[in-house]
């Protein structure tokens, strides 16, 4: 299912993805400094990093790094910087799916599954201190404490989501969390992007705020498909969010509204069955929560789309016009 609304930018599918082309060279020494910088003597350690490797998905938080880098004067050292990204990307991801109980992650096994939680924790470890060392060897400290700044961030924000489960929240706290959980990285990947090039502090503010929209507007989305996206697409079961006690912004927005409030009340509060998660999905089409939502992320959107209209006109602009709407018309 492709979600469209008033709030998407008509975007032609051969183009979707359009704005990797123009870092392909780099994201291809991306990928020789990850292999390069997860490689280990240790066979089991090794064996961990290559199926890892092998689950990457579309490296779209590297990539925000090097085209934040295109606005800098320089672009030495840009790609390990955009490793260590990646780096602290798979590390929550191993980490988060053992909190989240999450059998699944890409269409593979996870992690903890494939071996199990002890070396799952470990090998996430693992990739946050390979990160750091590739931060700390850029030689600015600038780039290290934002770096540590947002590791902090999602931390503290994947312990209160853990600590508010079963909890509904109100949509400001909800949109706090996402924060936390997903546009803090994307801002700071573009922060560090800018950082490493070398680009003045008015332009890194610029991308960084470019991010933050961007960022926002992924999770509600991501949130969304937990609800309308085939789940072999997807790489994860449908409705896993709701199983695990976190209500998102449809949820919320159904249980805020009179006409669907008490319906679903009534099935949250049943005993879980085969048929749970198609009711709540229904409950949520029918009372415009998933309308709602997808018109906070195209507000999101439109914002990240009136930041990066403040960059010089060009390739790296335009690729990151393209990644916006991209964030809004997945649909899987």
């Amino acid at each position: 299912m492709q979600m469209q609304s008033e709030q998407a930018l008509p975007q032609g599918a051969e183009n979707r993805l359009a704005f990797l082309s123009l870092v392909e060279s780099d994201m291809q020494e991306v990928e020789r400094v990850l292999t390069g910088t997860l490689r280990e003597d240790n066979p089991l350690v090794q064996s961990v990093a290559d199926y890892l490797l092998g689950a990457s998905g579309k490296r779209l938080r590297p990539a925000m790094v090097i085209l934040a880098g295109q606005f800098g004067t320089h672009r030495r050292g840009l790609t390990a910087l955009a490793a260590a990204v990646e780096m602290i990307h798979m590390a929550t991801l191993v980490h988060d799916d053992i909190i989240d109980h999450a059998l699944v992650r890409r269409g593979q096994p996870a992690v903890h599954v494939r071996f199990n939680e002890q070396v799952a924790v470990l090998s996430g470890d693992f990739l946050f201190a390979r990160a750091f060392q590739l931060f700390s060897d850029s030689g600015d400290l600038r780039v290290v404490r934002a770096a540590a700044d947002v590791v902090h961030t999602m931390c503290t924000g994947e312990i209160a989501q853990n600590l508010d489960q079963g909890r509904v929240a109100s949509e400001e706290g909800y949109l706090q969390r996402i924060y936390a959980k997903t546009a803090a990285f994307l801002e700071t990947a573009c922060r560090i992007g800018a950082l490493g090039a070398g680009a003045s502090p008015e332009v890194g503010d610029t991308l960084a705020a470019y991010g933050y929209a961007l960022g926002m507007a992924f999770q509600i989305v991501d949130d969304l498909l937990d609800w309308v996206a085939d789940p072999e697409r997807l790489g994860k079961s449908v409705g896993e969010d709701l199983q695990e006690g976190i209500f998102t912004l449809p949820v919320i927005y159904a249980l805020n509204n009179p006409l669907s409030r008490d319906a679903l009340l009534a099935v949250l509060g049943a005993e879980p069955g085969p048929g749970t998660t198609d009711q709540v999905r229904t409950i949520l089409q029918s009372s415009g929560a998933i309308d709602y939502a997808l018109e906070k992320a195209g507000d999101y959107i439109k914002e990240a789309l009136e930041r990066v209209a403040a960059l010089p006109a060009g390739a790296a602009r335009t690729a990151l016009e393209s990644l916006a709407r991209f964030v809004l018309d997945r649909d899987y």
